[in-house]
């Protein structure tokens, strides 16, 4: 059992350590955007949107790595005072909310990127940047966060 969960544990650091790389190509982007809309006066019609799709990858692969590094925010100042035995209860109502949740979002994305991945969806507008590769891993990064879960549970600490 802890071969799998090391092995999942694995696969979310490694795909949290590319997406990480992200920000890079999102401070570039930003970088052009800004130095073409007030040094040259020329604004880009493409920016934008390619911004929010890096931003959505990487926000996505978050859940996750956070999960797997125990890098989530608690209410410490309340959870630190509860007896053993309540922020056990806590935490398993917490795992049962976060399966719910992600279960959900990995129905429904799941069908949103099948439909994208069908029609090769683009964005509307000037730029047509393909829509579906950032729909297609909103189901990936949601399965894999939910593996997290799943580590959290039956890891033995």
């Amino acid at each position: 059992m802890n071969t799998i969960l090391d092995g999942i544990t694995r696969v979310i650091k490694l795909v949290g350590d590319v997406c990480s790389l992200l920000i890079l190509l999102l401070m570039a982007v930003v970088a052009y955007e800004v130095a073409a809309r007030y040094v040259f006066n020329s604004p880009t019609s493409w920016a934008w949107l390619v911004n929010k799709q890096i931003f959505g990858v990487y926000v996505m692969a978050a859940g996750g790595y956070a999960l797997v590094h125990n890098s989530h925010i608690r209410i410490e100042m309340l959870y630190q005072h509860f007896p053993r035995s309540v922020k056990r209860v806590v935490q398993w109502l917490t795992l049962l909310a976060a399966f719910c949740f992600l279960g959900a979002l990995l129905w429904k994305s799941w069908v949103m990127g099948s439909e994208a991945w069908e029609t090769k969806e683009v964005a509307m507008g000037v730029f047509k940047l393909p829509l579906y590769p950032l729909k297609l891993f909103m189901p990936l990064a949601t399965l894999l966060f939910l593996l997290g879960c799943f580590v959290a549970v039956f890891r033995k600490k």
